[in-house]
Formats: structure tokens, sequence, C-alpha cells
């Protein structure tokens, strides 16, 4: 049995310790406070609990937080991370998949083409854009919007949210595996820098159809899987119910990746999240966006070449011992 945190009473814990603080801080910034030590005591306290918590957090805790209803989305990023934004819809072939939005942007000033899996907010925008599970023509669409970065040699972010490529019988009879497989390599053909940001979910192709980039960042709490932890505990264990335990296996933590090379660099959280303190969160993001952003326009004469041999890279092992090991253990 997996020792799982709850998310949901711990935020209800938190936000009754924060508002008793700024009660305190109020009050001594008013010269009312009659005992100044009760301020720090708390703190000191508080503080103590966040790291007790932190180091119980389970794998599955942080999948809990990168589906948070209150998390942002790529919308969000749009409006608090990027400015200047013009999107440009449809893929020329089927339509305009509102699962995936994208355009041309600044960031500070620099000019970048951007595009990201939109999962809305509202639950009336999440059944538009289909809870960002894109279909074929989302993909196909970003496909076109690469060309357009590549042949203005501007740079391209990508954000990267979703459960997965929309499994419907629909999406499959119009070659879904196909949209993604030609997104793949459309990425692997760039010849501009290319930043992933894995905001909140990233599953299966679905997600690695944004994701193939010179430099990947992730989320403290996001998750980065070749199958979601309920369908890996359903095709495994024959018990959707396991996801904990087959989230645990699967090492699809920002901190598992980081591990293996699979990420760059993971940018840090506020305790359960993002939506905790969105303004430094979104200022965290632009700042690391724009740091890569800098070193790839400055640093890689071949970006191409530099994603090839990027991954190829990935799953090295030394010898079958060494594997076996692992799987045993």
């Amino acid at each position: 049995m997996e020792d799982l945190l709850n998310i949901f009473e711990i935020e209800k814990l938190l936000d009754k310790l924060e508002e008793k603080i700024n009660f305190l801080r109020n009050l001594k910034d008013q010269g009312k406070l009659s005992n100044p030590q009760e301020l720090d005591i708390l703190e000191y306290k508080t503080n103590q609990i966040i790291q007790e918590l932190k180091a119980k957090i389970h794998p599955f805790n942080r999948v809990q937080i990168a589906r948070h209803p209150k998390r942002p989305v790529f919308q969000d990023l749009i409006e608090n991370v990027f400015s200047d934004f013009v999107e440009l819809k449809g893929d020329r072939y089927l339509g305009d998949d509102l699962a995936i939005t994208g355009g041309v942007a600044k960031i500070e000033g620099y000019p970048v083409f951007v595009i990201g899996h939109n999962k809305g907010k509202t639950t009336n925008e999440k059944i538009k854009r289909n809870y960002g599970m894109p279909n074929p023509e989302g993909f196909y669409k970003a496909i076109r919007l690469m060309d357009v970065a590549n042949n203005f040699r501007t740079p391209l972010i990508t954000v990267v949210d979703t459960p997965g490529a929309y499994p419907g019988d629909t999406a499959e009879q119009r070659g879904q595996y196909i949209a993604i497989a030609k997104s793949i390599h459309k990425m692997f053909e760039l010849d501009i820098p290319v930043i992933c940001l894995i905001l909140s979910e990233g599953g299966s192709g679905g997600a690695l159809a944004l994701a193939v980039a010179n430099y990947v960042l992730m989320m403290e709490n996001a998750y980065y899987s070749v199958i979601s932890p309920e369908g890996a505990a359903s095709i495994l264990y024959r018990d959707s119910s396991k996801a904990a335990l087959a989230s645990r296996n699967l090492k699809l933590t920002s901190y598992d990746l980081l591990k293996m090379g699979v990420i760059d660099e993971i940018i840090f959280e506020p305790f359960m999240g993002m939506h905790r303190n969105l303004r430094q969160s979104y200022q965290d993001i632009k700042n690391k966006i724009i740091e890569y952003l800098i070193r790839g326009v400055e640093e890689l004469k071949n970006p191409k070449k530099h994603r090839f041999e990027r991954f190829r890279k990935m799953g090295i092992f030394k010898s079958l011992d060494s594997v076996m090991k692992n799987l045993v253990s």
C-alpha cells in the first residue's frame, strides 16, 4: 500500500497558517503586536511542517498537483509570461484544433514562436478544447507553425500540458499516429533553437510530439511519461486503483527525469504547486525561458545536430547486467 499525502487537506492547513501569519504581520506593521516572538515562532513552525511534508511527498502526489484544478494552463502563460501574442489558426488540411494553440509572441522583447497544448480553464473551455488532447489537425497545425518559425529563423518555444493525444475512433481513423510521428520528425528537422517547457501533464506521444527540443525544462510538480499512472496500473496490475504504485515505478517526476538526462533543468515551485504563488511562478518560468533562449541563440551553431545528438544519448547503458539489476530491484 502506497503512503500518499492528502494534498487538499494539506492546502487547507497551509491556508490557515498563512492567514494567521498575515494577520500577525499586519499587527506588527501597525505596532499592535504585543509579542513579536509569536510571529517568529509561527513562521518557524510552518516552515518545519513544510519541510517534513516535502520529505514525504509521493510521485503520485506530484501527478495530483499537476492535475490541480487551480493550476495554470498554457493560456495563463500567454497572458503572463509572453507578450504581443498573435494566434495563427488552422492546419490547412482539416480544420483548427483548439487543443493546440500557437502563434508569434515576444518574451522580454525577444521574438519567438510559441506552440502549446491548451486545456482551457472553465468547464466549457475544457470541453471546447477537448481537455488538451489534440486530434490530428492539432499536430498538423503545430507542424505548419514550426515551418513558419523555421522559415523566419525565429526560436520556437513549446509548452507541453496534455494527458495524451485524443484516443477516440475518429482521431485514429484520420491517422493520429501518423500526425504524431510527423510532428516528432519535423522537430528533428528544424534549424532553429527549440525550448520545451513541460508545464503540468506530459502524457505519451501527444506530449512528445511537442517535446523534441534542444533544451527541455520541467516544472517541479509536472510529470512526463509514456503512459498515465492509471493506464499503466490497468495493464501491469489489472487494477487502475494501483496508480500510485505505477507512478513510483514509471519514474515520471522531474527529479527522476533530471537524473536520467531526459530533461535539462527543474523549475522549482512553491510547496503544493504553482497556484500558491502565481506571480513568482510566472516570473521563474520567464527567467528560465529567457536564459535558455539566449543560450540557444548564442551557443548552438547547429541546433538540428545538437537536438539529434541529445536524443541519441538517451537510454544508453553500459552493460546488460546493470540493466537486469535495475529491473530486478
